[in-house]
């Protein structure tokens, strides 16, 4: 098991062994950093022309995409499905969320509990005021709603997910990885987060699933590495951390609760799903102590930033404009960033989900998890601030569907 304590000697000997699966890691370096410049300069081009660049599909209409979208997502490492939940009911969940917030007196509960969230201290642009909150009734609801279900099942299919006929996972059986809540109100800055991945940081180097799950990257072959194999990305092993997600995602995503778009303090991402072979890459370089990956810190977020990675980041944008009931959608190796302000005029509210299929990795951590369901505490991957114990109108198990009991591991899918 990983543990901070050898994570020093451990880096010096992973760095040493990537760099020698290669004939030659600068040369190396420098075409995969060649690719880059050709992504981020078309990036640029269509942002500057004002065209779209994340691929988008109406929900209605998964059933009927085609193969120019597949390839696009593949390319771009991330989808806008809109028009998943319609406003009724979305507008339903955003007003008893707010509900479910001032009855239970969150915001006094928050300040007594502040500092026990330490995920975001290595992202300059401060502790976001993110909602500490995983079992309400809405949040409930949508993750257990037939919508859901289906943009799960079609995302999950974006991947590759059998070897030699063996799957990976099970793409038509999800298992629920509750997340937080984002509200946020026009004029805030405080809730800004830095560029970055989430599902570990120093592991991607040194933890030997990673490495497999990279090796085309490490071995000259990055043309051929296919950031949607799913083949290795079931076993590896994050260090034990309430701020690193020990589950494999086929996607990290959220569901829209309000209208919002660019200065609204929303999403921004960098759309190159081989992104992660330029981060990986680099830090095997010479002008990078041996001790260290680009300023990547154990237990904490993968860092993307601006002494490493500037060519990355000028690739960085804001997703378009996202109506309530819309999703987007992102690759786990997506570099992704919030906004430091929110210049709008309405709230910018959000629910966090993720796709997270069916696979023993992610029932280990479901069984964990529906534990703390039963009790109201915060799940596993997250710091105990357990705000919801004694929290009235929290979802219990006489609110789960017979799908809902399944996705947290209360029924068998047998």
């Amino acid at each position: 098991m990983l543990n901070e304590i050898n994570i020093e000697n451990l880096i010096i000997k992973s760095k040493k062994k990537l760099r020698n699966l290669s004939n030659d890691f600068r040369k190396n370096f420098l075409n995969i950093e060649q690719f880059i410049k050709q992504e981020v300069k078309y990036i640029e081009q269509l942002k500057d022309k004002n065209k779209k660049i994340i691929p988008e599909i109406s929900f209605g209409d998964l059933q009927k995409s085609d193969i120019n979208l597949i390839d696009d997502i593949h390319h771009r490492g991330c989808v806008i499905i809109r028009d998943v939940f319609e406003d009724s009911k979305i507008n339903e969940w955003n007003v008893q969320l707010e509900e479910y917030i001032d009855q239970n007196n969150y915001y006094n509960d928050q300040q007594k509990k502040a500092g026990i969230d330490e995920y975001f201290s290595e992202l300059k642009s401060g502790k976001p005021q993110i909602f500490g909150l995983y079992w309400s009734k809405p949040q409930v609801e949508i993750r257990q709603s037939i919508e859901l279900d289906k943009v799960k099942k079609w995302l999950n299919r974006l991947w590759k997910f059998k070897i030699n006929n063996k799957k990976i996972f099970d793409p038509n059986k999800e298992l629920v990885y509750a997340d937080r809540v984002r509200r946020r109100e026009p004029g805030d800055s405080t809730l800004g987060l830095s560029p970055h991945c989430d599902a570990g940081s120093v592991e991607r180097w040194i933890d030997k699933g990673y490495q497999k799950i990279y090796s085309k990257i490490f071995k000259d072959d990055f043309k051929n590495f296919n950031p949607f194999d799913a083949f290795y990305r079931d076993q590896t092993q994050e260090i034990e951390s309430p701020a690193v997600s020990h589950v494999f995602r086929t996607f990290q995503g959220w569901v829209a609760l309000t209208r919002q778009g660019p200065t609204d303090g929303t999403l921004q991402l960098i759309p190159i799903a081989k992104a992660m072979a330029f981060i990986l890459t680099r830090a095997l370089q010479d002008d990078v102590n041996e001790k260290e990956l680009c300023n990547s810190k154990p237990a904490r977020a993968l860092s993307v930033n601006e002494k490493y990675h500037s060519l990355l980041l000028r690739a960085l944008i804001s997703i378009p404009t996202m109506e309530p009931g819309d999703t987007v959608w992102w690759h786990p190796d997506v570099v992704h960033a919030v906004e430091d302000s929110h210049s709008g005029k309405g709230y910018s509210n959000v629910v966090y989900v993720g796709s997270t299929p069916y696979c023993e990795k992610n029932l280990k951590y479901a069984k964990k998890q529906s534990k703390r369901f039963l009790t109201g505490e915060s799940p596993p991957d997250f710091a105990s601030e357990n705000y919801e114990v004694n929290y009235l109108n929290r979802a219990t198990k006489k609110d789960l569907t017979d799908l809902g009991k399944k996705q947290l591991a209360l029924k068998s899918w047998q």
